[in-house]
């Protein structure tokens, strides 16, 4: 009787709700949004690379680790604060993309924004709590006890940089480094790829349409 019951009644809904979530997926898949990289400045990278440990200390003098990337896009780039041009410009363009990501009708989560400093030695904590809130407070600073730690993030994010000291106790050395953006998804994988120069507007826009396609 039971068995009757559930032939009759149960057995088709169940057919009928199988059919009807399984065209919502295929509607979903056939029109999600499709990434033309041809049209896109940035590298996309097909499979996104996962990020090896690194240890880093923020501009608040709290750990920094690969963890700390998951959860929310970020925005890499690797700078130093006694950068006159390059470095400025940049965080300045990252405020205006800032401001507006902050203005998404969708109500999403705005991304963070990081300068990792390329020169340890002069920026510290101390000095990176007060250079960048000068650009937004939001904005996350992260420096390293040494070369080394600061290494570790570099080399696999294939960012190079040369500090150009004249002798051992020069204070007063530049560096030269990248003006590359890096983009780190949700997951904590290194995304994507932006070379400079760059535009606030299109920066938002491409990274819009990136997100758009991953759903994250």
């Amino acid at each position: 009787m039971k068995t009757s019951i559930f032939n009759r009644f149960l057995l088709p809904f169940i057919v009928l709700s199988t059919v009807i979530v399984g065209g919502f997926q295929l509607y979903k898949i056939a029109n999600k949004p499709v990434l033309d990289h041809d049209k896109l400045h940035a590298t996309v990278f097909s499979t996104p690379r996962i990020i090896d440990p690194f240890a880093l200390t923020d501009h608040k003098g709290m750990p920094f680790t690969e963890a700390s990337l998951q959860g929310n896009w970020s925005f890499i780039f690797f700078g130093y604060t006694n950068c006159p041009d390059v470095c400025p410009n940049t965080l300045s363009i990252m405020n205006v993309m800032a401001t507006l990501l902050a203005n998404d009708e969708q109500g999403r989560q705005v991304p963070r924004f990081i300068m990792v400093s390329v020169d340890p030695e002069r920026d510290t904590v101390e000095q990176l709590s007060q250079y960048m809130p000068y650009f937004n407070k939001a904005f996350i600073g992260l420096t390293g006890q040494n070369k080394h730690d600061v290494d570790k993030l570099t080399t696999q994010f294939g960012i190079p940089y040369l500090v150009k000291k004249k002798s051992a106790d020069d204070t007063n050395y530049g560096v030269d480094h990248s003006g590359a953006i890096l983009l780190v998804n949700p997951y904590g994988n290194l995304h994507a790829l932006f070379s400079a120069p760059h535009e606030a507007e299109r920066l938002v826009n491409e990274f819009t349409r990136i997100r758009n396609v991953y759903e994250y």
